[in-house]
């Protein structure tokens, strides 16, 4: 048994350390042709790596538009890293934009608020600003992945996506975080459908217990639904007296102040 238990470590180390070296080699072919186009041969000559592999990693890379091939057989990058290279120059100009907007919401509700981006399954918040005079300070969420099914942010950029984006989302299993997440996928497809009604979103211990949410969408200059603008409080405190569709119309109303600066940039 003790030998078998070895032997499958080995291998999943092996094969982890596989994983690691055709990233990095996939990214030394990137970084060369950001140099400019160019085959194979001088592909392999520039990074050191066989043309076997490099035309191996070429043809994946193609695959994810990473890359793409020119009539001459030569490849140059493709329009996939242009994509991701805007996508990250619109969360940093959003971040800045919002950045004013976040902290009069903060102010207002006297609660954490967090602008979000739709990354897979999960959404990850960009920035969080928290009320500093609070006394009881929620957990900052900055780059950490939440799951989009069981947070508003998740839900109302879900919500705003294509349907082919919703059935894939909706084609898994999702965990029951509290006795409040919402798992079903034929009730998350009701409830998108009442969020754009609305134009917002709230989650109440759906993610954690003792912790309340309403989120509202952000359209990016493109017009697609890709961040969400989000305020997150303690359950005893919040919304509390708050009225709950008057504070989903402002965080709303914000978000879309929001967007009208990005168009503007």
């Amino acid at each position: 048994m003790f030998h078998i238990v070895v032997k499958c470590s080995t291998l999943w180390y092996s094969a982890q350390m596989a994983g690691v070296q055709s990233i990095e080699r996939a990214f030394t072919i990137l970084r060369s042709l950001s140099l400019g186009a160019t085959g194979v041969t001088n592909l392999s000559e520039r990074t050191g790596l066989p043309k076997s592999t490099v035309s191996r990693l070429l043809s994946s890379l193609e695959f994810e538009r990473a890359v793409s091939q020119l009539d001459d057989g030569t490849y140059e990058l493709g329009e996939g890293i242009g994509e991701l290279g805007n996508s990250l120059r619109s969360g940093q100009n959003a971040v800045e934009i919002a950045r004013p907007h976040m902290i009069e919401l903060m102010e207002m509700t006297g609660e954490a608020v967090g602008i979000n981006r739709f990354d897979g399954n999960v959404v990850r918040t960009l920035l969080q600003v928290d009320d500093p005079a609070s006394s009881v300070v929620v957990r900052n969420w900055t780059n950490e992945p939440t799951p989009a099914h069981a947070v508003p942010a998740g839900l109302v950029i879900l919500a705003y996506s294509s349907r082919a984006t919703q059935n894939a989302f909706l084609d898994q299993e999702f965990e029951q975080l509290t006795d409040n997440t919402m798992t079903s996928p034929t009730e998350l497809r009701d409830r998108f459908a009442q969020i754009r009604d609305d134009g917002y979103c709230w989650v109440f211990e759906e993610f954690t217990n003792d912790i309340n949410s309403v989120a509202a969408p952000i359209a990016d200059p493109n017009g697609r639904i890709t961040m969400a603008l989000h305020v997150h409080g303690p359950a005893f405190r919040f919304p509390e007296d708050l009225d709950q569709d008057e504070l989903g119309t402002r965080v709303a109303a914000t978000a879309q102040r929001i967007e009208a600066q990005l168009l503007e940039t």
